[in-house]
C-alpha cells in the first residue's frame, strides 16, 4: 500500500550524485549530444539579466558531451547554449517547449554572435502565471526556426537544492498540438478515475461511518490536488496571481498524503488492536514527519532554499522509513494470518516494482519509453486497484462474518435467557423455602401460643411483638429476593444495598465504586451483573477473613467490567478450582464470551477481574 512513496527512498540514495533530467528532442527524436555543439555553464545565483548573460559569453562555455550533467540538489543554476542549426538537422520547428511547469525561475534569449535577437520575459513557477510566453501549463516559447539560422538559443533555469528535470522539446505546431492533446486526455481520464473513487468512498463513509473510508477519501482528495498541481492546471485556473502557493500545496499534497494512507492501513489491519505497540510507534513517526514538514514549509516562506532543501531531504528520509515500517508490520500480520494483510504487502510490492522503474528511468539507467515515463501513474492505478479489491473483499468478509455472528448472538441470547430463567427459578425456590421454614413456622408457633393464651393486656402486647417480628422477616426476605429488588431499585441500587448491609453487619471495610451508565441496562444483564457480584461478595463474607475490600463496576458503552479485591487469607489453586460459586461465575463469563481472571495465593489476598460485552 505504501508503494507510491518508495520512489522517495530510491531517489534519496542517489540524490547527491543524480544528474539533471536533461533531454533535448526535436519532433519526438532525441538529438546526439556529442555532435550538437551544445554548451553549458553554472552560476551561483539566479541573476538572469542581460549583464549576467554577457558575462558568461565573455568567460566562455563548457561543451556538453552527454546529457548527464551533475545538477540535481545542487546550489547552482544551469545555463544552456543550443545552436539552432544543430536542431534543424533533425527537422523544422515552431515551438520550444520545456515540459516542466515547476522550474523556479526561467529565462530564454535568442542571440546571434554577441547580439540579442529576441529576449523573452523572465518567467517561472515563482512568478505570476501570466509571465509565461504562452498561456500553457508548461513553458512554451514561440520560435520560428526558418528565421533563426546561425542563431543560438540561451536557456537559464533555477531550481536549486531540489531535483531538476529539464526536458526540452523542439516541435512543429502540429506535433505540439498532438502531444498536448494526448497529455490532456491522459490526465483528464486519470483525474476522472480518482474523482469517481473519491465520491464512492465519501458516500460509503457517510453510509457506514467507518474511519477507514474517511482516511482513504482524504488520501484520494490529496491525490486529486496533486495531479492537477503537478501538471500546472491549478496554477493556471485557480491561483494564477499567487505563485507562492505552489511552494506549500504542491509538495504538501504529495508528501503529507502518507498520513491518511498510513491511517487507512492502520484501520484496515486494525493495528491498534492487533499490534498496539506498533500502532503507538506509527503515531510517533507520523507526528515527527508532520513536524519536520512544517519546519520545511516555514523555511520555504523565508526563501531560505538551502535550509528548505535540508528539511525536505530529512522528510524524504523519514517517509520511506515510515513505509518500510508499515511493510514489516504487514508481513508480520500476514504470517499471523490477519485478514487483509496480504493486500498491504501486495500494494507495497507493486509500488516497489513501479518505483524501481521510475527511479531507474529518472536516473537514465534504463531508456525512456511510454511505460517507464508513466510508471508512476501506472503505480497510482495499481495502488487504487489493490485497495478497491481489498475494500470489496473486506465487505464480503464482514458480511459473511456478520451473518455468522448474528447466528451466534441469537444462540448466546437464548443460552443467557435460559441461564437467567434457571437462576430466577432457583431464587423463587429459595424464597418458597424461606417462607415455609421461617414465616410458616413462626405463624404456626404464634397460632399455638394464642390458642392457649388468656386474653389480657400483656398477652395482646406479646402477640403484637410476634406479628412485628414476622413482618420484619417478610420485609427482609423481600429485600433479599433479587428479581423484585432489581425491578424496584435497579442493579446499582440492589448492589449498593448489599454493600451497605455488609459494612453495617461485619468488620469488613468494603469500598464500592460504579463508573458509567446506571439506568439503561437490560434486565437480563442486570441479573447477570447482580448474580456475579452476589457470588463474589458471598465468597468475601464466608471465606476471606478480610478487613479491607474493594468492588468496582465500569459500564463503558457495551462493555461491562467487574473488579474486586481484598486483603484476606486468599486461597490455593486447588481451592479456586473447586469453589462452586467461583466456578459458576467462570461458566457464566465463558457463556458471555468474556474475560475471566482470578489471582490469589495463601495469605496474599484475592482479586478477580471480569469483562464481557452486552449484545444488543
Amino acid at each position: 500500500m505504501a508503494w507510491r512513496f518508495f520512489i522517495g527512498f530510491l531517489l534519496l540514495i542517489t540524490s547527491t550524485k543524480s544528474i539533471a533530467q536533461l533531454q533535448i528532442i526535436c519532433n519526438n527524436q532525441e538529438i546526439v549530444y556529442a555532435n550538437s555543439a551544445i554548451q553549458y555553464d553554472f552560476t551561483s545565483d539566479n541573476d538572469f539579466s542581460t549583464k549576467a548573460l554577457l558575462k558568461i559569453q565573455k568567460n566562455g562555455w563548457k561543451n556538453l558531451e552527454s546529457k548527464k550533467i551533475p545538477l540535481s540538489h545542487n546550489p547552482e543554476c544551469i545555463w544552456l547554449k543550443i545552436p539552432v542549426d544543430s536542431i534543424l538537422g533533425y527537422g523544422n520547428f515552431d515551438y520550444l517547449n520545456i515540459n516542466n511547469p515547476h522550474i523556479n525561475f526561467l529565462k530564454c534569449w535568442i542571440i546571434k554572435g554577441d547580439s540579442i535577437v529576441k529576449e523573452f520575459a523572465l518567467t517561472g513557477d515563482h512568478l505570476n502565471f501570466n509571465s509565461r510566453p504562452l498561456p500553457t501549463f508548461s513553458y512554451v516559447f514561440p520560435v520560428n526556426a526558418k528565421s533563426l539560422e546561425h542563431c543560438n538559443i540561451i536557456i537559464a533555469s533555477d531550481k536549486r537544492y531540489t531535483k531538476l528535470e529539464l526536458p526540452i522539446s523542439f516541435s512543429t505546431i502540429q506535433h505540439y498540438l498532438d502531444k498536448n492533446q494526448q497529455s490532456k486526455l491522459f490526465v483528464g481520464i486519470f483525474i476522472g478515475i480518482i474523482l469517481l473513487l473519491f465520491f464512492i468512498n465519501t458516500y460509503l463513509f457517510f453510509l457506514v461511518r467507518e474511519k477507514l473510508y474517511l482516511w482513504y477519501s482524504f488520501y484520494l482528495f490529496l491525490l486529486l490536488l496533486y495531479i492537477p498541481i503537478e501538471n500546472g492546471i491549478l496554477f493556471k485556473y485557480i491561483y494564477p496571481t499567487f505563485p507562492e502557493i505552489n511552494d506549500y500545496i504542491r509538495p504538501g499534497t504529495l508528501v503529507l498524503s502518507i498520513v491518511p494512507l498510513a491511517y487507512f492501513f492502520n484501520e484496515l489491519l486494525r493495528i491498534k488492536y492487533n499490534l498496539p505497540k506498533a500502532y503507538r510507534i506509527n503515531q510517533l513517526m507520523l507526528g515527527s514527519f508532520i513536524g519536520i514538514y512544517i519546519l520545511a514549509m516555514i523555511t520555504s516562506s523565508l526563501e531560505n532554499y538551502k535550509l528548505q532543501g535540508f528539511w525536505m531531504t530529512l522528510a524524504t528520509i523519514l517517509m520511506p522509513c515510515i513505509l518500510i515500517t508499515i511493510l514489516l508490520e504487514a508481513i508480520y500480520l500476514l504470517k499471523k494470518k490477519i485478514p487483509f494483510a496480504a493486500f498491504a504487502v501486495a500494494s507495497f510490492g507493486g509500488f516497489l516494482f513501479f518505483g524501481v522503474i521510475t527511479s531507474l528511468e529518472q536516473n537514465e539507467i534504463i531508456a525512456q519509453t511510454n511505460f517507464t515515463v508513466n510508471a508512476i501513474y501506472i503505480a497510482f492505478v495499481f495502488e487504487m486497484f489493490v485497495i478497491i479489491v481489498a475494500l470489496i473483499w473486506r465487505f464480503k468478509y464482514y458480511k459473511e462474518n456478520s451473518e455468522k455472528l448474528l447466528k451466534e448472538n441469537i444462540e448466546q441470547q437464548q443460552r443467557i435467557f435460559e441461564e437467567t430463567a434457571a437462576w430466577q427459578e432457583k431464587e423463587m425456590l429459595r424464597m418458597s423455602s424461606l417462607l415455609h421454614d421461617t414465616v410458616g413456622a413462626n405463624l404456626g408457633f404464634l397460632r399455638l401460643e394464642t390458642d392457649n393464651m388468656p386474653l389480657t393486656e400483656e398477652s395482646r402486647n406479646k402477640i403484637a411483638d410476634h406479628i412485628t417480628r414476622i413482618g420484619n422477616e417478610v420485609r427482609s426476605m423481600s429485600h433479599s429476593f433479587s428479581p423484585i429488588t432489581l425491578q424496584d431499585k435497579g442493579v446499582f441500587g440492589a448492589i449498593d444495598d448489599i454493600v451497605k448491609t455488609i459494612k453495617n453487619n461485619s468488620s469488613i471495610n468494603l469500598q464500592f465504586e460504579w463508573i458509567g451508565e446506571k439506568e439503561k441496562i437490560e434486565l437480563q444483564y442486570q441479573i447477570i451483573i447482580y448474580r456475579i457480584v452476589q457470588e463474589i461478595l458471598q465468597n468475601l463474607l464466608k471465606h476471606s477473613k478480610a478487613t479491607i475490600a474493594f468492588l468496582q463496576i465500569i459500564m463503558e458503552e457495551t462493555l461491562v467490567s467487574i473488579y474486586a479485591e481484598d486483603d484476606g487469607v486468599g486461597m490455593t489453586t486447588n481451592e479456586m478450582n473447586n469453589g462452586v460459586g467461583l466456578k459458576s461465575i467462570e461458566n457464566l463469563v465463558q457463556l458471555l464470551k468474556g474475560m475471566y481472571q482470578l489471582q490469589s495465593n495463601k495469605e496474599e489476598g484475592f482479586n478477580i477481574s471480569i469483562e464481557f460485552n452486552q449484545t444488543k
